[in-house]
């Protein structure tokens, strides 16, 4: 993946900065509160990640993520352009989404998939 300049970086650091929380991840940082509503943001498998010349595509197999469960008949599939990405602060993927399969926020590690 491309590098993060460092205003995508200061944006992160701003964002990190607001009182308002949303959910936390398992490693202990706190999600963005534009991403998700308590549920729409999970850790993702690097095996879901694809990268491509613009970006990546993320599979989300049924029961893959909170928001996309079991009953759901196909993955869902999301292309993400290199500037929708964010630093992940734990060093892993995360993917927030609503239940329409639909992007809110993606995190990747420094150095991509």
């Amino acid at each position: 993946m491309r590098p993060f300049g460092s205003i995508t970086i200061a944006m992160l650091l701003a964002a990190g900065a607001s009182d308002t929380r949303a959910h936390r991840a398992a490693s202990g940082w706190d999600y963005p509160f534009e991403c998700c509503s308590e549920a729409d943001c999970a850790r993702i498998e690097a095996a879901a990640v694809r990268e491509t010349p613009s970006g990546v595509v993320v599979t989300i197999a049924p029961g893959g993520h909170p928001m996309w469960p079991t009953e759901r008949r196909q993955p869902a599939v999301l292309d993400i352009p290199y500037g929708k990405a964010r630093l992940s602060p734990d060093g892993f993927f995360h993917l927030c989404m609503n239940d329409a399969g639909e992007l809110l926020c993606f995190f990747s590690p420094a150095g991509g998939s």
